[in-house]
């Protein structure tokens, strides 16, 4: 090779290289690795209602986060590069300031709800606060097993046996939640549902105690509306776990009057007494009127009621559209020699509850003719069931030592084809 050519090969390669190291070269060279997210965990925060607004914190053994849950409580929470579980969740519902907290030992769904509460706390056999604000992850991941978190879900289910069935639900964590919102009470799921019945029959001086009995492991735990089950209350004092203080705040529907005769094209107004969720805002009353029979009249949205023209006995329907479970009827009998004077009957409670043995005083109200008097109100109360308990004349209901669901008939003496009956749940809270 003679100089001219080593010249020139020398030039080649002193531009090939000083394109390599301006980047004229593949850009394959200069690539940055992309970058890796760490675990996900998404799931729903709800307490009877979907939890708006709230934020959610993570601490997980390593790598921790945060957001905001959406209009249906929703939440996402994408960990750092690099986290590792298992982590504890908190959130706070600003409906009543209590703390919400969730283990998750896998990422996915992990949920935020009252069960949740009450499973991570009969998990860590403490205060999920204190958990929370120092976790103790070696703890956590040793205690946080499949067959310890199965047990846990299983004593929750059993303290709570007296106000709900559980059995369902076969992950309190992580079951896909879909929750009612403000503006859809109705639209929540099973699980929804389930929290909407625990929020309404656990009253609310029994909450915290509940969560202390979770923490113990003797003397063992009660079952939360069962006959003999006390607590020990924030104030240090024993506290009754059972009876109808847990139904204080039950959902209800009544309708009245509950019975009444019309003549035939007669109108009459039905009016519906229902109790309001707390912290929910109601443009309207959550109810949806009915007419049973296809032939039995036509009622308004407001529940104004027209009677058909044919002479019958027809029944008009109340239903929560809030609680789609729960509804009302009202009697209605057409009769063409119905006087000018409109006889209803009505009783204060569709629905009540009574522990065994216990008595419960039940109450009914009617109109009076004009001109006419009495000597005393003209209703008779009786038990439908055999074996259902008594009632006196006066309506004193006394219950039998067996559980259940029964019913008492009230009639009016003077209409008797007009009556009306109530359903007692004996031991028994609503759904």
């Amino acid at each position: 090779m003679n100089a001219r050519q080593l010249i020139l090969t020398g030039s080649i390669c002193l531009i090939s290289s000083l394109l390599l190291a301006c980047g004229g070269a593949s850009s394959t060279l200069n690539t940055q690795a992309p970058k890796v997210a760490g675990p996900t965990l998404r799931g729903t925060a709800a307490a009877g209602l979907a939890i708006v607004g709230a934020t959610v914190n993570v601490k997980c053994r390593s790598g921790n986060g945060a957001t905001k849950t959406a209009i249906d409580g929703t939440f996402e929470i994408v960990l750092p590069a690099g986290s590792s579980l298992p982590c504890v969740l908190e959130t706070t519902n600003p409906g009543n300031s209590r703390t919400l907290h969730a283990i998750a030992t896998s990422d996915g769904t992990i949920n935020l709800t009252p069960l949740t509460e009450m499973l991570s706390t009969r998990l860590m056999l403490a205060d999920m606060n204190k958990v929370f604000a120092n976790p103790d992850f070696g703890d956590i991941s040793k205690t946080a097993t499949a067959g310890n978190i199965k047990a846990a879900q299983a004593d929750v289910s059993a303290v709570l046996s007296g106000l709900l069935d559980t059995s369902s639900l076969s992950d309190f964590l992580s079951s896909p939640l879909k929750a009612a919102t403000t503006a859809n009470p109705g639209a929540g799921d099973t699980q929804d549902k389930m929290l909407d019945t625990l929020n309404l029959a656990l009253a609310n001086n029994l909450y915290q105690p509940l969560l202390n009995m979770l923490t113990k492991t003797t003397p063992g735990i009660m079952a939360f509306g069962r006959p003999g089950c006390v607590v020990m209350g924030e104030d240090g004092k024993s506290l009754s776990c059972s009876g109808p203080g847990l139904w204080e705040t039950a959902a209800r529907i009544d309708v009245f009057p509950a019975a009444l005769i019309l003549e035939p094209g007669g109108k009459q107004v039905i009016t519906a007494k229902i109790d309001y969720l707390q912290n929910v805002e109601y443009i309207r009353q959550p109810v949806k009127w009915q007419v049973v029979e296809a032939d039995g009249g036509s009622i308004s949205s407001n529940g104004e009621y027209t009677a058909p023209s044919k002479a019958g006995i027809y029944h008009v329907r109340a239903q929560r559209e809030d609680f789609p479970t729960l509804s009302a009827t009202a009697l209605v009998i057409v009769n063409t020699t119905s006087p000018g004077f409109v006889p209803t009957l009505s009783v204060a409670q569709h629905i009540v509850n009574v522990m065994p043995g216990g008595s419960i005083a039940l109450k009914a109200d009617i109109n009076y003719p004009p001109n006419v008097e009495y000597l005393r109100e003209p209703v008779s109360w009786s038990i439908v069931e055999a074996g259902a308990g008594e009632i006196s004349l006066q309506g004193v209901y006394t219950a039998p030592t067996k559980s259940g669901v029964y019913h008492a008939k009230v009639q009016r003496d003077d209409f008797p084809s007009i009556y009306a009956v109530v359903e007692i749940l004996v031991n028994y809270p609503p759904d």
